[in-house]
């Protein structure tokens, strides 16, 4: 039985908030399922977690990340009528919210390809910059912030660890 009355309609706005929360939770779930899928490593070491650790942890992340937005909804219901935003995590507009989410996917999803085809020392240096811009930080912060990090990056895999990075068509020194 409903408990909306017959002259009472459903609130699109209060059904739209909930779109990216259900992204994230299902979008998590499939890369966790998707990381089920990975094989264990031929070599692999008694203490390493295997291929598939990483992705399971992102994809724990994500969904973990959809729950916390969920509850931020359940729990900002009663303050509803207060015309300020209760939360940074919750938009002001869902659909916004949602394009960008789509769009972050999207661009991690090209910076993944690019990787493989133009090495990750170059795929990271544009992916960190554009990025970081995009969130609004200064020219100088985002270039500094990326070199740190591919250095970093370089450092503990290549130097410490003996794994190489790909190094794409070009053959890039990493």
């Amino acid at each position: 039985m409903s408990t909306v009355e017959p002259n009472q309609s459903v609130d699109r706005t209060s059904i739209s908030q909930w779109l990216l929360p259900a992204f994230w939770i299902l979008v998590g779930s499939g890369f966790y399922y998707g990381a089920t899928q990975i094989t264990t490593a031929i070599v692999q070491d008694k203490h390493d977690p295997g291929p598939a650790a990483i992705c399971m942890l992102c994809a724990t992340a994500l969904v973990l990340l959809g729950i916390t937005q969920a509850v931020q909804l359940l729990r900002a219901r009663p303050a509803a009528a207060a015309s300020e935003p209760t939360s940074l995590l919750v938009a002001a507009n869902p659909k916004i919210a949602l394009l960008q989410s789509i769009l972050g996917v999207a661009s991690i999803a090209i910076y993944i390809f690019a990787v493989f085809e133009i090495g990750f020392g170059l795929a990271t240096l544009v992916f960190g910059i554009v990025s970081m811009k995009s969130l609004g930080a200064s020219w100088l912060s985002a270039i500094m912030a990326t070199l740190s990090s591919i250095a970093i990056v370089y450092l503990v895999f290549i130097k410490l660890l003996g794994i190489l990075l790909p190094t794409g068509r070009w053959d890039l020194p990493f």
